[in-house]
């Protein structure tokens, strides 16, 4: 067996909106918060948040080089046989990748207030003020590990999470107003704890891709 692990590191370049209460997933909710006293909570992001945001990510690039057919989250939709299934799990199949929540160094936590806007006439809408939160900090540090058979299907994984991160995205609501904009800093991958190359990975997304 082949261990893998991959370590994210990227920097939020703007503020980034923070969902209603606790805990809430999905690739819209990204950001949540987590109690971790009392009198103080950090902003942290999902695994199962952040790595859906990569499968979409995945998926797009490789449906417009029609190398894919699959559309999650949708199961009939999942073929479950192919590389993302496999890797990123699906009705059928367990996941061969393992994300953990990742916290934001220095996280910070505000207030903002915003307007509703009616989108027909594309004015404000008269006494429609709501508050919503925003965080913002440094760095975040993903760690994402799997077990696989053999180097191949472990070279193949980090390519495909290579290519998930390169896209480039938002994390949480309102990135139409320039809310939680990322943007990658490093990203180390080992295999049975031999350091991984950059070219060697993107020789990789040169094999899946063509």
């Amino acid at each position: 067996m082949t261990k893998l692990e991959v370590k994210i590191l990227f920097s939020l370049e703007s503020p980034f909106h923070i969902s209603a209460d606790r805990l809430a997933f999905g690739i819209d909710n990204a950001i949540c918060l987590d109690v971790i006293s009392r009198f103080k909570e950090k902003p942290i992001i999902p695994a199962t948040s952040f790595k859906g945001i990569l499968r979409h990510n995945i998926e797009t690039v490789l449906n417009s080089k029609e190398k894919f057919g699959c559309i999650s989250p949708k199961p009939e939709e999942m073929c479950n046989e192919c590389i993302i299934c496999k890797n990123f799990g699906s009705p059928k199949n367990k996941a061969l990748l393992m994300f953990e929540d990742i916290s934001i160094e220095d996280g910070e936590i505000n207030k903002r207030i915003g307007t509703a806007i009616e989108r027909r006439r594309k004015i404000t809408k008269e006494k429609q003020l709501f508050t919503y939160q925003t965080g913002f900090g440094k760095v975040s540090i993903a760690k994402i590990k799997g077990i696989f058979e053999n180097e191949n299907d472990a070279l193949t994984a980090c390519a495909l999470l290579y290519i998930g991160i390169k896209v480039g995205f938002s994390l949480g609501h309102g990135k139409s107003r320039g809310l939680g904009w990322i943007k990658l800093k490093t990203f180390e991958a080992k295999i049975d704890n031999i350091k991984k190359n950059l070219e060697q990975i993107k020789d990789k997304i040169k094999e899946i891709l063509k």
